[in-house]
């Protein structure tokens, strides 16, 4: 098994309703639609910054199926660093 860590970096997640409860909710679900890839360990989702740490097993899944998924919701993404873990 091969972990590694990737930090990328969206527009910021927000809308411009109701900022305490959108942005929550928005945040959530991209969390949970990243968390449902198979191979990904653990997802964390920085609404203000547009931060996405993600440390996922590389023999199962590859960076790029992350981004894609993040692209697929309508946001920008790039990488902002990777290092492997294990």
């Amino acid at each position: 098994m091969t972990i590694e860590k990737i930090v990328l970096k969206t527009e910021k997640i927000d809308c411009n309703g109701c900022r305490t409860c959108a942005t929550d909710y928005e945040a959530d679900n991209l969390k949970h639609a990243l968390a449902r890839l198979n191979g990904a360990s653990t997802v964390k989702v920085d609404k203000v910054t547009g931060k996405v740490t993600i440390k996922y097993d590389t023999k199962i899944i590859s960076a790029s199926k992350f981004t894609e998924r993040i692209e697929k919701l309508g946001y920008q993404v790039e990488v902002e660093s990777r290092e492997e873990i294990q």
